[in-house]
């Protein structure tokens, strides 16, 4: 048997990813089992702290042991980063033995290098460890994911090794570069700083920035912005590494463009008054917007080819997306489920593939049900740890109670399956409610999420009744299958649905179909017959935590939340 055992871990977003003869056989994401956000902060000393909990449930549910793999796949190359540092310009303000000072990078590479002996210590037998460049597995992930045998790959991120972009072109189950961007010129770091600038965690809370963007004038900070990132008549841009002063700990060249920082106990301006940080949060919408178009257009003309697969943390700028989709650059988008590092390890394993036995492992994603498989009697352990009881029901009878649940106001948890791969919860474990209530998102903020209240909230619709309150491109079709575009919601469907309509007009819909997700698209049809809207708000089953990973975390999140009612596969349970 052929296996090979992909890793992402350098950073954080931390995961494992495992082939077995050529298929995937699981994607898993650290924090799901860790409880700990991103699997781990991202910062050197934690470099070699590896998702083992990830690894023994893509393990298990293959079958495998990991004596039986042939190598491992790790989604970054030290050696590469290495070589690269004599000619990357000058950093500013890099603390001594962080990431850009000469002893934080010996000890960094250092480091990365440990992988092999600590899984050899871990798992009592050694196994080759093959480094990969970061950027190229994003472009491998989102090109072994694809519809597409032939298309154009684009990834936007932070940093790798120190592409903070690449692209080019997916061929035959081959991938050929075709260009990058080099650090410091970064538009991922850039979206970090900022949200730093807030007052918010970076790497962490950059969507609630793109969030609160809906209420800002992006004419205020424009130009001031361009001076910090501008961009290049051939399509790529340019950063100011003194003013954006990435690594450093400070904010001190963002305070020249927007003015002091927000401490997070100071109240965030918004809505009334001078909307200070809406306004810095629309500029650097307006930006990114600009930023990627450029670059696929210098893509689809480096390129040759109609299509575009989109990876790397930038790619889940949902807003971005729809504008690219908007503009036809491209007929047809395909944005990856898990853009952000945690696919890296799918394409990691992907590319350590080719190499050993040929072609890319292609296969079209259906759907982002990737992730662990559920341990036998894990539902009941889960109820009877709680002193639960809850008979098992039909699907037929769970979608017609949940539905008149639903219709009744209630919010309902729904978790089935195997679990989502990614940030975007696409109803295997996700949070259900009636979207034709204006007061659904102040109670879904404000009781059950703990979120700010400007924080907006997608719909689940069946996508044969996707344009009737959507206007959806039609290139558009592929990247909303997973809330990967924000589209606008048609003018009359606004007051049927406000619950999901954000400020600006705009909602991140996931389109559902009954070959995909048969029980759902049931649930969909049942609510629309009592209510003549067959939408639902859809966020992700969790609260300031991330999203729930087995049953036992979905029966104790209901519990301590105002959570209504919880779906557990053939169970419900209903609070009083």
């Amino acid at each position: 048997m052929k296996a090979l055992l992909g890793l992402n871990s350098v950073f954080h977003e931390s995961s494992a990813a495992l082939i077995v003869e050529g298929k995937l056989a699981a994607l898993v994401e650290e924090e799901r089992f860790s409880r700990v956000r991103h699997g781990k902060k991202a910062c050197i000393d934690h470099t070699p702290i590896l998702p083992y909990r990830a690894i023994d449930e893509a393990l298990r549910t293959a079958g495998l042991r990991f004596e039986e793999l042939d190598l491992v796949a790790y989604s970054y190359d030290p050696e590469a980063r290495s070589a690269a540092l004599p000619r990357l310009p000058k950093d500013f303000g890099v603390p001594e033995g962080d990431y850009g000072s000469s002893e934080g990078e010996r000890r960094f590479k250092d480091l990365a290098m440990m992988t092999g002996p600590l899984l050899s210590a871990r798992y009592g037998t050694a196994k080759p460890v093959r480094y990969l460049p970061h950027h190229a597995c994003h472009l491998a992930s989102a090109y072994c994911s694809c519809p597409w045998d032939e298309t154009a790959v684009l990834s936007v991120d932070g940093i790798g090794e120190t592409d903070t972009c690449s692209w080019g072109r997916g061929m035959m189950g081959r991938l050929v570069r075709l260009g990058g961007i080099e650090y410091p010129h970064s538009l991922g770091f850039l979206w970090e700083k900022v949200t730093q600038w807030m007052g918010f965690s970076p790497n962490h809370e950059e969507g609630t920035v793109m969030a609160l963007a809906a209420y800002g004038d992006p004419a205020r900070f424009a130009k001031a912005l361009r001076a910090l990132l501008r961009p290049n008549p051939d399509g790529t841009f340019t950063v100011d590494p003194e003013l954006a002063r990435f690594r450093a700990q400070d904010v001190d060249g963002l305070e020249t463009v927007f003015g002091p920082r927000r401490l997070p106990e100071e109240p965030l301006q918004y809505q009334t008054g001078d909307r200070l940080h809406a306004d810095a949060a629309a500029a650097l919408q307006e930006l990114t917007e600009e930023v990627l178009l450029n670059l696929a257009r210098r893509v689809r003309e480096e390129a040759g080819l109609p299509r575009l697969a989109l990876s790397g943390g930038v790619a889940l700028n949902c807003l971005a997306n729809g504008n690219l989709a908007r503009a036809g650059v491209f007929d047809e988008l395909w944005a990856f489920p898990a853009a952000a590092d945690c696919g890296t390890a799918f394409g990691a394993a992907c590319l350590a593939w080719a190499e050993q036995h040929g072609p890319l492992p292609r296969e079209e994603w259906a759907h982002a049900y990737k992730g662990a498989s559920e341990r036998p009697g894990a539902v009941e352990r889960a109820l009877a740890a709680r002193r639960l009881k809850a008979i098992p029901l039909s699907d037929e009878q769970i979608v017609e109670k949940v539905a008149r649940l639903l219709a009744k106001g209630k919010t309902v948890a729904w978790y089935e399956g195997v679990s989502e791969v990614g940030p975007r919860a696409l109803c295997h474990r996700s949070i259900l409610a009636d979207p034709r209530k204006p007061e659904m998102r102040d109670h879904l903020n404000s009781r059950i999420k703990h979120r700010l209240p400007f924080r907006p909230y997608g719909p689940v619709v069946r996508a044969e009744d996707a344009l009737r309150y959507f206007d959806i491109p039609a290139s558009a079709m592929g990247p909303c299958r997973f809330m990967l575009a924000a589209v606008p919601v048609r003018p009359e469907a606004r007051e049927r649905i406000p619950a999901v309509a954000h400020e600006d007009g705009t909602t991140r819909p996931q389109l559902v179909t009954k070959a995909v997700h048969p029980r759902l698209h049931a649930l969909l049809g049942a609510f629309g017959a009592l209510t003549d809207v067959p939408v639902l708000v859809n966020t992700s089953f969790n609260d300031r935590e991330p999203v729930v990973g087995t049953p036992q975390h979905a029966v104790d999140t209901w519990l301590r939340t105002e959570l209504d009612a919880l779906v557990l596969e053939d169970r419900l349970l209903v609070k009083p």
